[in-house]
């Protein structure tokens, strides 16, 4: 038989992998139970930070920063909530929001359908139903972004009334790692609201010159051709295109429901008007009627056109 040769390890060699071996379980020990500790929202700011280093998706860094920020804010707006100004501050504050979406969505109908939203009553307020929500989460987190500015300066009085014994309430109950989260708190909501004001502000410009040309045009001006160049980079653009394909496919389905609203439910089939076999009527007034015709060329898939009502009372000259 031959004889089997063993091969030893060097002392040294050993002791290097074992205290490797060693180092590495009290790392791992140690990491895991400092994650242990963290709450959900810091959880959730992690996932987002790891989502801005990793991933180009700014809408879910959106949605897990500010989902986090309303974890941490919940019980600052309890304690808000069960007092009588705060409960009289939120919901006039709400009702202003309210108050915009419902005019919002009393203009989305009568750009679908061509005439006043008192007229269609019901569409209205399937409309309101739709924006409402949008309008609420969209605010309450712009506020929330914002309101994170503020915090340096919360922090600045706190250290200042210290020394005198007045206490301020904590706006967060977190127990540990606040240093860290607070700053990787500002650095998120501060880069989200950074992004959201370089898209609106250029965006509501916009809409003030188009309303201006379209003026202008009107009266017979003419107006010299405006080509307008941006220098962003490429983290904007995508931003920007992310953001406008999410409002495009959001605003043609709410259109294309209020559309099939309008016809499903709100016009009448049958009407004392003359119309056409196919199409549906909602009657403005004695003498004028919208007449709803179903039509796939279109976008929102009818076609709405406002005509003489025609009956036996008003018969056709």
């Amino acid at each position: 038989m031959a004889a089997t040769k063993i091969i030893k390890m060097p002392a040294a060699l050993i002791t290097i992998a074992t205290s490797f071996k060693r180092f590495y379980q009290q790392t791992m020990e140690s990491f895991a139970q400092k994650l242990s500790i963290l709450t959900l929202a810091q959880y959730l700011y992690m996932l987002a930070l790891l989502l801005v280093i990793f991933s180009d998706s700014f809408s879910w860094v959106a949605a897990i920063t500010v989902l986090a920020l309303a974890i941490e804010l919940l019980p600052l707006f309890e304690r808000i909530w069960h007092s009588l100004l705060g409960k009289a501050v939120l919901l006039l504050f709400y009702a202003v929001v309210a108050n915009f979406a419902l005019s919002w969505a009393g203009g989305v109908v009568n750009e679908v359908i061509g005439v006043s939203a008192a007229h269609f009553a019901y569409t209205h307020n399937l409309a309101i139903l739709l924006y409402i929500p949008v309008w609420f989460v969209f605010i309450t987190a712009l506020l929330i972004l914002a309101a994170q500015m503020l915090v340096p300066f919360y922090f600045l009085l706190f250290i200042m009334l210290k020394p005198l014994g007045v206490a301020l309430p904590k706006l967060t109950e977190n127990t540990h790692f606040r240093k860290t989260t607070w700053v990787l708190r500002l650095m998120l909501a501060t880069g989200l609201l950074v992004h959201l004001v370089l898209y609106i502000v250029p965006e509501l410009e916009g809409q003030v010159l188009k309303k201006n040309l379209t003026s202008d045009v009107s009266v017979g001006i003419e107006q010299p051709l405006i080509t307008v160049t941006t220098d962003g980079g490429s983290g904007e653009s995508d931003f920007q295109d992310e953001y406008l394909q999410t409002r495009h496919k959001y605003q043609s389905s709410v259109r294309k429901m209020i559309a099939l609203f309008a016809f499903e439910f709100e016009a009448d089939s049958k009407s004392r008007c003359q119309k056409d076999i196919s199409s549906r009527v909602v009657e403005l007034n004695d003498y004028e009627i919208v007449e709803i015709f179903r039509d796939e060329a279109l976008q929102n898939g009818f076609r709405f056109e406002v005509k003489k009502c025609i009956s036996p009372a008003f018969p056709a000259q």
